[in-house]
Order: structure tokens, then C-alpha cells, then sequence
């Protein structure tokens, strides 16, 4: 709750002194633009579900002891010709579910450019928080429940304690998944990946174009496992496997009791599977 309340009143300052912020805005990070940071508190009253839809910014997602949903928003643009107006912070009710959704209304033209927002939200941790997504911009999320899928085009995708099974897609950036009741499948292009695998709901698939893969596995999974990459090697340890096969490159072999296949591929990067602590 300390952090929560120093960022408002930081954010209730930053607002105060108007939209633009030219260059300088901070001692130690000089920025050249304008910056309007506002915040809103949205009723959680008859909601099951939650989403967050962003187009460009940060977005985290923070779960705790609250009945109420809180959201800190900063626009930004590099240019002050920018109305930042123009983006707003929508709310959708459906049938049990909150979508936080960024919208921009405005156009790119001659010294101004499609601004971004950063969102920081604190909801109930009971919350299900079922998909985040944003098309440039770091996702980071902690402490929520419910069955969740992450998806950014460029930017890294951190989250950790979920009551639910995740999956995230990235096209650059680094993933990192941990302490979640089951891993689902996994992307990115060009990125790393490190995730915890402490069970799977059928096939799941953790694979990348290029980069380094490290994947904790619990023992006690029953599965099917692939690792295989073209360049890089493999290296698999503390983990018991039956029907293994090994190559330089790739390794197969059974979990437990076997089941569903779990796949861990890249095409340029080294693979480390070890067991899950």
C-alpha cells in the first residue's frame, strides 16, 4: 500500500503542473516532450473477469488486499504538437468481465506522433485476470489469479505468482514466467525465454527463433518431452527420463507416466532444462 500511495501522489504532482513537460522534466533523465499523468478508481462491484488492452506503453498488473480496481495512467509523446487528449483509458462491462482499454483518436502528421500510455493497475487478487496485451511495451504482472494470456509484439514479458495457468507470445523481447499453477504455450522470435513448468494441460509448446531457452520442469510431470535446437545444444539435468534419446542438438524422452508432449525448440540458441525446486 506505500508504494500505491507514493506513486499517486507522485502521479497527482506530475498532473498538476500541466500536460506539456519539455525538456528536462527529470534531473537525471532528461526528456524532450510532454507528459499528463492522471489516475481513476473503477468499482470491482459484479466483476469476475478482467482484460487489458494497450496499444503502445508499459503495463503492470499488480493483485492484492483491495475491493476496488486503481489505475495510474501517464500519456507521453515526444512531440508537444501531440494532443494527448486524443488517447483515452476506456472501460467495457460484459457479461462479468472489465476491459481497460487505450484508445487514440487522433493522427500523425507534421510534428506529431501517435502517443503512448503506461498503466499501472492494482486489483483484487481474487480478480481472474485473463489476457494482457500490448503492441510495444514491457507487460509485467504479479500476484493475480485466473487463467492468463500475455501477447505484446515488441517488449518483455515478466510474471510471476498466478493462480492459473499462463501463456505469453512475444515477437522481441524476453520472457520470464514463474511460480504459476501451469505453463501453457510460449513464443517469442528473438528473445529469451525462462520459465517454470510446474504442470501442463495438454501439447504446450516453448519455443523461440532465436534464443536461449531455460526451463524448469517438475519432476513429478507426466509428459512427453521434445527439446531440439538447430545451433546452440541441449543440456537436460535432474529430471528422470525413460525411452531416452540424445543427440547434440536434440533429446526425447518420458516423464512419469508419459501424456501430453512437451515441446522446447529453437532455432538459434542453446536449451537448459533442470528440475523444478
Amino acid at each position: 500500500m506505500t508504494r500505491h500511495t507514493t506513486r499517486r501522489q507522485l502521479l497527482a504532482g506530475v498532473a498538476a503542473t500541466g500536460s506539456a513537460a519539455l525538456a528536462g522534466c527529470s534531473s537525471t533523465t532528461p526528456f524532450v516532450g510532454q507528459q499528463l499523468a492522471t489516475s481513476e478508481t473503477v468499482p470491482a462491484e459484479d466483476v469476475d473477469t478482467l482484460r487489458v488492452d494497450g496499444d503502445a506503453g508499459e503495463i503492470t498488473v499488480l493483485g492484492g488486499d483491495r475491493d476496488e480496481i486503481d489505475v495510474d495512467v501517464e500519456k507521453q509523446s515526444s512531440s508537444i504538437r501531440t494532443d494527448l487528449e486524443t488517447l483515452e483509458l476506456r472501460t467495457d462491462r460484459t457479461d462479468g468481465t472489465l476491459e481497460l482499454r487505450s484508445e487514440w483518436d487522433g493522427s500523425e502528421g507534421w510534428l506529431r506522433d501517435r502517443p503512448s500510455m503506461t498503466l499501472e493497475i492494482d486489483a483484487p487478487r481474487e480478480l481472474a485476470l485473463e489476457a494482457v496485451r500490448t503492441s510495444v511495451g514491457r507487460v509485467t504482472v504479479r500476484d493475480v489469479a485466473g487463467d492468463l494470456r500475455v501477447d505484446t509484439s515488441t517488449g518483455r514479458v515478466d510474471v510471476a505468482d498466478v493462480d492459473g495457468g499462463v501463456g505469453a507470445s512475444t515477437s522481441t523481447g524476453r520472457v520470464e514466467i514463474r511460480d504459476v499453477a501451469y505453463l501453457d504455450d510460449v513464443s517469442t522470435n528473438t528473445g529469451r525465454v525462462e520459465a517454470d513448468v510446474p504442470a501442463i494441460d495438454g501439447d504446450t509448446t516453448i519455443s523461440t527463433t532465436t534464443g536461449r531457452i531455460e526451463a524448469a520442469i517438475d519432476p513429478d510431470l507426466d509428459a512427453e518431452l521434445r527439446v531440439q535446437t538447430n545451433t546452440g545444444g541441449v543440456d537436460v539435468s535432474g529430471l528422470e527420463l525413460t525411452d531416452e534419446t540424445r543427440g547434440d542438438d536434440v533429446l526425447t524422452g518420458t516423464l512419469g507416466d508419459g501424456g501430453p508432449t512437451l515441446r522446447l525448440e529453437t532455432n538459434t540458441g542453446r536449451i537448459d532444462v533442470r528440475a523444478l525446486e
